[in-house]
């Protein structure tokens, strides 16, 4: 019969004794960081492929080896994070949000999966607050380029690009509900202002949506519904000086001009700087206007059980 823990041990001690017969021309550091990297995605990958059965991963961030283990081809989830990986690996046509794919090739994002793209369904408002509760605690340790990435089920009948805005925002204040932690004291709950931005956890987070209906502006679009959602602590660490903000965003800016047939949207400025709205980048239309939001102020926290 074969002993698949035993495969597994072999692999791993292959593992282990390659990285120690290059720790005599790597210095030591990069050898613990090394393994304690392989191990790490090592163990994450045996644990989903011996309990795939029994584990519910609804409101369960997964790493890439995760993703990779738990869901084979064919699948539906398999399916999403292959055709987003795509994307962002993509050499002929470069993805404007470079920190995106930095993120990906450095591990250090995680996904969530949903099976429909209806926003609004209590199941995935809830998957998500749990999914964003249990990556907010580790997102540190992930690194400078991190991000929850939500994935949902490519449905053959597609939504028009307004319908999709209607829908996120309710899946933000859906979100907004769930919230067991203050709304941040800095932050006005007053979308119509130039500080206002979405909060979780008590962390603040930018977020960019692609929906499956955008046709025009090709950064937003993918063929399954697609949020990545990003505490904006990372920004203090990529944009630690206003040099270095000014050149990432001058060559995004370069980029999205190469990637998209329309002109950047003219809704892509500085946080809080006069004018502008981080509201209106989060869903940008197929036309250079607006996306319209529904609401003044998001629900405040407990306004429904968990």
């Amino acid at each position: 019969m074969f002993d698949i823990y035993f495969l597994a041990t072999s692999i791993l001690g292959g593992v282990l004794l390659t990285l120690f017969a290059n720790a005599a021309s790597i210095r030591l550091p990069s050898v613990l960081k090394k393994l304690g990297d392989t191990l790490t995605s090592f163990i994450s990958a045996v644990h989903a492929v011996f309990e795939q059965g029994d584990v519910d991963y609804s409101g369960k961030p997964l790493t890439r080896a995760e993703v990779v283990a738990a869901f084979p081809e064919g699948t539906w989830q398999r399916r999403a994070y292959d055709d987003y990986k795509a994307v962002l690996l993509d050499e002929d046509l470069i993805f404007p949000c470079i920190y995106a794919t930095k993120g990906f090739k450095t591990d250090d994002q995680l996904y969530l999966f949903i099976d429909s793209d209806d926003l609004s369904d209590p199941r995935h408002i809830k998957s998500l607050a749990t999914a964003l509760s249990a990556y907010l605690p580790q997102a540190h340790n992930l690194g400078p380029n991190t991000s929850l990435v939500l994935l949902a089920k490519q449905m053959e009948g597609h939504r028009t690009v307004e319908e999709y805005n209607l829908l996120f925002w309710e899946l933000l204040n859906g979100l907004a509900k769930l919230d067991k932690k203050p709304w941040p004291k800095d932050v006005p709950r007053d979308i119509d202002t130039d500080k206002w931005c979405l909060c979780f956890g008590g962390e603040p987070f930018f977020t960019v949506i692609q929906t499956p209906a955008h046709q025009v502006r090709r950064s937003r679009y993918a063929p399954g519904l697609t949020i990545v959602f990003q505490p904006k602590w990372i920004f203090d660490i990529l944009f630690s000086s206003d040099a270095k903000r000014a050149g990432a965003l001058s060559k995004v800016r370069a980029l999205l001009a190469k990637y998209d047939p329309i002109p950047v949207s003219p809704e892509l400025k500085n946080y809080a700087d006069p004018g502008s709205r981080e509201s209106q980048q989060y869903f940008l239309l197929d036309e250079n206007v607006p996306a319209p939001c529904p609401y003044d102020q998001l629900s405040p926290s407990g306004a429904v059980k968990a």
